[in-house]
């Protein structure tokens, strides 16, 4: 089993995530919530949270307990559980999750034209509750030409045979966590010593149990 990786850190504000994986999402979130207090409240759509993905993902299994889930099958729905968000603002909140964010907006019983204004509605006021609570909220996209313009930040992620391989352009993943302790690269290795002209004086590397 690979747990959550070395993940980058979350900061306040919209963060868009570029993945589809059910797993990398629930590493990232298990990830965060072991440096945070409160909850995280989860808006979901088509089915992305996966208890199943977050205990895989977790160094325990009480990571269950710290996520908050509330689904939508309809845009309208989707966007009422948005809103009540900020209704509930006083509630304990250390992240805020929205895979597929834009999906349901894509379905056929919304005119464009509405879909548009609802999906940008739902957008706007996520942005807005994360300045408002000074709160990272992470989303995902079908569309994320259709989302970037709302996020502060984007993170590529990579799958490699350790775990996902998170990167933002001026952060990557370089560690990971397994079953056997800490999988590092050479990357971690040359940010710990420094960069070295011979290849052949950088540390292999190599896992710590």
């Amino acid at each position: 089993m690979t747990h959550a990786p070395d993940a980058p850190d979350l900061d306040s504000g919209v963060t868009l995530l570029h993945t589809s994986d059910r797993g990398t999402l629930a590493a990232l979130v298990a990830a965060e919530l072991e440096s945070r207090d409160a909850p995280a409240r989860w808006v979901d759509a088509r089915n992305h949270a996966s208890t199943y993905a977050l205990a895989a993902a977790g160094r325990t299994r009480r990571v269950l307990d710290r996520v908050l889930v509330a689904r939508a099958f309809t845009a309208h729905q989707h966007h009422a559980l948005v809103r009540r968000l900020v209704a509930d603002a006083r509630r304990p909140t250390g992240l805020v999750v929205a895979p597929a964010v834009d999906d349901l907006y894509r379905d056929d019983d919304l005119l464009d034209a509405a879909a548009d204004r609802l999906r940008a509605a739902t957008l706007s006021t996520l942005a807005a509750l994360a300045d408002a609570r000074d709160v990272p909220v992470l989303v995902t996209a079908t569309d994320p030409d259709a989302v970037a313009e709302y996020a502060d930040r984007e993170i590529d992620v990579e799958e490699t045979r350790f775990g996902p391989r998170f990167d933002d352009g001026e952060d990557a993943t370089t560690a990971y966590w397994t079953r056997n302790g800490w999988q590092t690269t050479i990357p971690y290795w040359v940010d710990l010593v420094g960069s070295v002209r011979d290849p052949a004086a950088v540390p292999r590397p190599e896992v710590v149990a």
